[in-house]
């Protein structure tokens, strides 16, 4: 169902549906079932993967229900299973130049999906992510100056293989909130990024980390300006959209690039509530035209301002409270711009939200769904952590 323009803009065929179908279930039956098999040491997820897949396929569940578009409940549900087994895949893979490579092979299929614009331009921004990954990966083995690239290559490799801030993608004014950048930003990003830094771990010296946290931390407040800002300032609100999901990528860079217990749970949290909240409620906007007052009427309102704020009780709070206390034990100044970032956060929540309106029937039931999973992490993030092992 995660495509290029979200549900499926054409159907499937009904053959091709089912084999996607199929290859996706077996892709997830593989991953999750890798370490009572003889693949343990080539496949396997972590207990934050895990979590994650099962969110994931969650927020397939709410992306389907709250979507005012509809597409064939067949084809919806193949595309759905083939893109929760492309992400299990990136997930499960232990070996960086293995996740590469299922990068490029995910991209190119992504690509080709009907209504996507040029191959060239969809697979740009995969193709170049691996490719950084790739070369990253075998810098990073090498002692000096070559580790220290190698380590300024893997997070690169991250924020493009997620399409993030400097590798954005064309979005048009004209198109739904949820079209191109979705996929990568909202579905196969968060599967790489919560897998992909434990690995570079265990094969970096102590400078490539502190290279490799550096370049984090910095692409992450690098895409927190830009999110939060560019949100505000905008004039489209498909733009609007993919700059709220910059402003959530920039919280999880962060939290990635700190290497602290409670900053790497923050990014874990900040990457369940981007699937599990964001995903669906992109798909539930829809353009506003201009000169119109659009308004959410009811309890709506006010309730999606808040959520889309990350206020208490809702689940980005405890991500901003983690990451502030985080910021604060590494070097104090590091929190000043991370507030402030949060603070300006509330500039785009109301226009935001007013994409959400009028919503009635499965939306609307789609809406308070997304609410409760917003509630339940943000009331339950010990919970969460103790699944994760965070």
């Amino acid at each position: 169902m995660i495509t290029a323009r979200a549900p499926v803009a054409q159907p499937v065929p009904s053959r091709t549906g089912i084999g996607l179908g199929v290859a996706g279930a077996v892709a997830v039956a593989a991953a999750v079932l890798a370490p009572w098999t003889g693949l343990g040491g080539q496949v396997g997820l972590t207990p934050p993967g895990r979590v994650m897949l099962a969110a994931m396929a969650v927020g397939l569940g709410l992306a389907a229900a709250v979507s005012p578009r509809r597409a064939g409940c067949w084809e919806a549900l193949a595309a759905g299973l083939a893109a929760l087994g492309a992400a299990a895949v990136l997930s499960a893979l232990t070996d960086v130049l293995a996740v590469a490579a299922a990068v490029v092979l995910v991209g190119f299929a992504q690509a080709t999906r009907p209504g996507r614009a040029a191959l060239a331009a969809g697979l740009r921004g995969p193709a170049f992510g691996a490719a950084l990954l790739g070369v990253g990966w075998t810098l990073a083995r090498l002692p000096g100056a070559a580790g220290r690239t190698g380590a300024l290559c893997l997070g690169l490799g991250l924020a493009a293989v997620a399409g993030l801030v400097p590798y954005l993608a064309v979005v048009h004014r004209d198109e739904p909130a949820g079209s191109p950048y979705l996929p990568w930003t909202a579905f196969f990003g968060p599967a790489v990024a919560l897998s992909l830094p434990a690995r570079f771990l265990a094969g970096l010296s102590l400078d490539e980390g502190t290279v490799l946290g550096a370049t984090l931390v910095g692409l992450g407040l690098l895409n927190l300006a830009w999110g939060t800002i560019g949100a505000w300032r905008t004039g489209s609100d498909a733009e609007a959209w993919r700059c709220s999901f910059l402003a959530d990528w920039g919280l999880v860079l962060v939290g990635l690039g700190l290497f602290r217990p409670d900053a790497l749970a923050a990014a874990y949290l900040a990457l369940l509530s981007l699937v599990l909240v964001r995903l669906p409620l992109a798909l539930a906007a829809r353009p506003v035209p201009e000169g119109e007052q659009a308004r959410l009427a009811g309890p709506f309102g006010g309730l999606a301002v808040v959520l889309l704020a990350g206020a208490a009780p809702f689940s980005g709070f405890p991500v901003r409270l983690l990451l502030v206390q985080a910021a604060t034990a590494v070097a104090w100044p590091l929190a000043l711009p991370l507030v402030a970032g949060m603070l300006l956060w509330v500039a785009h929540a109301g226009r935001l939200a007013r994409t959400l309106g009028p919503l009635q029937g499965r939306t609307a039931a789609g809406f308070w769904l997304v609410v409760a999973c917003s509630l339940a992490l943000g009331l339950l993030p010990g919970v969460l952590r103790a699944a994760a092992g965070l």
